[in-house]
C-alpha cells in the first residue's frame, strides 16, 4: 500500500478598523510575538515594507510585521505575555498589531486572507481582536478558527467560550461554543451549528503532528519531519 505524504522541513472597524493599512503604533522594542515553529515556506515583512524575507525558528515580531505561509506551510504564533497562540495555515498572509495605552498592551490580529485556528486565553481589561476585510471579532478567551474565503467572506468556527463580532455593516454578533458564523461581503451574518465539515476543518487546522526522519544529502544528514494528509 502506498502511503500519500507531505514533506515539511521545520527551520522553525469603518467601525473598528477594516483596512490593512491602519495605524497601529509599535509597542516599543519589546516584540509582541515570536514565531515558535516553522512548517516548510515561511516568510515576514518588516513595518511599512512589501519586501518578504525567510522566516526562521524564534523569529521575534514587532507590531506592524506581517507573516506569509506558502503552500503546505504552517507558522505557529505565540505572543510574548501569553495571551494567545496562534496556527497560521498554508496560503496566509496576517499582520500583527498592538498598541499600549493606559499601561495595557491591546492586540489587533489583521487576518488578509487564509486560515487562522486560535487559543485566546482570558483576557481581563486588554483587549485581544481578530480582524478581517469584513468583520472584527473581540476575543475575551476562546479557542476556534478563522477563516478569509477565496470569495471574500469571513468565517469563524468557535470552539469555546464565546465572541463578539461585528460585521462591516455594524452588526453586531455574539457567537457561542459550538456554532459557526458567515460574514458576507455585504455585512450581513449568517450564524448556525457547526457542521461536521466544519468540526473536521477545525480539528485538522489545529493539527501539528508530524514524524521524523533523516535523510543523507552530500553534506551530511538532514532532519526532516513530515505528517501524512490523514485528516483529508
Amino acid at each position: 500500500m502506498r502511503t500519500k505524504i507531505f514533506v515539511y522541513v521545520f527551520v522553525l472597524p469603518l467601525l473598528l478598523g477594516f483596512a490593512s493599512d491602519r495605524n497601529f503604533p509599535n509597542s516599543g522594542d519589546t516584540p509582541v510575538a515570536l514565531i515558535k515553529k516553522i512548517v516548510k515556506n515561511v516568510q515576514y515583512a518588516k513595518i511599512n515594507q512589501n519586501l518578504w524575507e525567510e522566516a526562521k525558528t524564534g523569529l521575534p515580531l514587532n507590531s506592524g510585521e506581517k507573516v506569509k505561509t506558502g503552500s503546505k506551510s504552517i507558522a505557529l504564533i505565540l505572543f510574548t505575555d501569553g495571551s494567545g497562540l496562534l496556527n497560521v495555515r498554508e496560503n496566509s498572509i496576517l499582520t500583527i498589531n498592538s498598541k499600549l495605552e493606559n499601561k495595557k498592551l491591546n492586540k489587533d490580529t489583521f487576518i488578509e486572507k487564509g486560515t487562522v485556528s486560535f487559543e485566546v486565553n482570558k483576557q481581563e481589561d486588554e483587549e485581544f481582536k481578530f480582524t478581517t476585510p469584513t468583520a472584527v471579532a473581540s476575543i475575551r478567551g476562546t479557542t476556534g478558527l478563522f477563516d478569509v474565503l477565496e470569495n471574500g467572506e469571513s468565517k469563524m468556527i468557535l470552539e469555546t467560550g464565546s465572541v463578539e463580532l461585528f460585521s462591516k455593516s455594524g452588526k453586531k454578533v455574539t457567537l457561542t461554543a459550538g456554532n459557526t458564523v458567515v460574514f458576507d461581503l455585504a455585512g450581513n451574518a449568517n450564524v448556525y451549528p457547526s457542521t461536521d465539515d466544519d468540526k473536521k476543518k477545525l480539528g485538522s487546522a489545529k493539527s501539528l503532528n508530524t514524524k521524523k526522519v533523516k535523510i543523507k544529502t552530500e553534506n551530511g544528514e538532514v532532519d526532516v519531519e513530515f505528517f501524512s494528509d490523514d485528516n483529508k
